[in-house]
């Protein structure tokens, strides 16, 4: 059976927070394959979008499909734990006290050992799937261009460093998508170039298809063959980043005019 072309498909999301309509009928959908971006003004409703189509928020009305398979109302863990969708949050999570390769192979533990009991197991299978997290979280740290520090304790380095981590993290189950929230946010120059590498390099060769929010409207140029805005919780316009950022309505909500 072909692969449907559309990966993530959301039809007619809703969401309110008492009088606040936060997410108001939105309808998106990402191609296999494709870096879209999502972009607005605060409080526009994006991260609210983000929590209704992974299981964090219960939306009001609407559909979310994953690769054919409507998802709505799974719970987060659910999601996540199938590894063919993952997301990211605003705020950077790592084990600080653990070095850089021991956080990418807790992050793998979970979807390469079925069970607790099997993460605790001992033997040659349970080695060999060690091994073979080592190895994937080795290629992944190098990608990063975390190589320098892969054996220094997380907490130790940048909140740059920490959220190339965490995004390397997100790789170590090779999922089909992924959904981040402001990755670029208080990070350097420097640093924003090897994210964004990475984000391409992950999108050209292992084939993860992104939804990414950002402000930053440079890289979602360069990052994004495709972009939908957000004013108010309604879509206000999408399409290539060039045609977004030339509308009136766009510059005048999100641009300051």
């Amino acid at each position: 059976m072909t692969a449907p072309l559309t990966i993530l498909e959301v039809k007619g999301l809703t969401k309110s927070y008492g009088a606040v309509r936060a997410v108001d009928s939105v309808d998106l959908h990402i191609d296999r394959g494709e870096i879209l971006g999502l972009i607005g003004p605060n409080g526009s409703g994006k991260s609210t979008f983000f929590d209704c189509t992974t299981g964090l928020a219960e939306p009001d009305t609407g559909k979310v499909l994953l690769e054919g398979t409507e998802i709505t109302n799974w719970p987060l863990n659910r999601i996540a734990r199938e590894g063919r969708m993952l997301r990211s949050f605003q705020k950077t999570v790592v084990f600080k006290q653990l070095d850089v390769e021991e956080n990418l192979v807790i992050a793998g533990q979970m979807f390469a050992f079925p069970s607790v009991a099997s993460t605790f197991s001992f033997g040659r299978a349970a080695r060999d799937r060690v091994a073979g997290l080592r190895r994937h979280a080795r290629e992944l740290i190098e990608l990063t261009g975390l190589g320098h520090v892969a054996h220094m304790p997380a907490g130790n380095l940048s909140g740059g460093q920490q959220k190339l981590i965490q995004f390397a993290s997100m790789l170590m189950p090779d999922p089909r998508l992924i959904m981040l929230d402001e990755p670029m946010a208080g990070i350097n120059p420097k640093l924003i170039e090897r994210v964004v590498d990475t984000i391409q390099y992950a999108n050209r060769e292992m084939g993860v298809s992104f939804l990414v929010i950002e402000h930053n409207i440079d890289v979602v140029t360069n990052l994004c063959s495709r972009a939908i805005v957000l004013d108010q919780g309604r879509k206000l316009c999408e399409g290539t980043p060039a045609e977004v950022i030339a509308n009136k309505d766009v510059r005048e909500a999100y641009l300051g005019g």
